[in-house]
């Protein structure tokens, strides 16, 4: 089933919950969140979720919550079968290309420390480490607090081409 070069980014409806959780149940394990989460980020006038899918399959999911000039990183999943084929790097240009829409001038990252593929993706595009929070996770996993200037981020978007 398809390559990330065919991935159709489009924002998250109501209709997409259910495989969203699923999805993020799959990714997160037991850090994952529910329906009812997705729903009230969907209510949530600060928060813009998108979905990757192809042939009509939710793939990826991508979310943030943009306060002032702000944007928190939500979650970025992609399912197991699919990572590590590009597509963690395309829905994160996508999320960062809202988030420069909504007036975000940064963005921030809470990364698990055992997520060695995700801080690299996110290293290579400009995001630093700038903190520590001890036991974030439910399975009592450490984050890092990563962060960047969106002005500096190492990717072009479409309409910087």
């Amino acid at each position: 089933m398809g390559t990330a070069a065919e991935i159709i980014f489009r924002p998250m409806q109501i209709s997409d919950v259910e495989a969203v959780a699923e999805m993020d149940e799959i990714c997160f394990e037991e850090d994952g969140w529910d329906e009812d989460f997705f729903l009230e980020e969907l209510r949530d006038e600060h928060s813009d979720y998108i979905v990757g899918e192809i042939e009509g399959k939710i793939i990826a999911c991508a979310g943030i919550k943009i306060y002032l000039d702000e944007a928190e990183g939500m979650t970025i999943a992609v399912l197991p079968e699919f990572q590590g084929r590009g597509v963690g790097k395309k829905i994160l240009t996508e999320i960062i290309k809202i988030a420069k829409m909504r007036g975000a001038k940064s963005m921030i990252f809470e990364v698990r420390v055992s997520n060695v593929p995700a801080l690299h993706i996110y290293q290579k595009f400009g995001f630093k480490i700038v903190g520590r929070i001890k036991r974030y996770y439910v399975t009592g996993e450490d984050a890092l607090t990563m962060c960047a200037k969106l002005e500096d981020l190492k990717c072009k978007l479409p309409s910087e081409k």
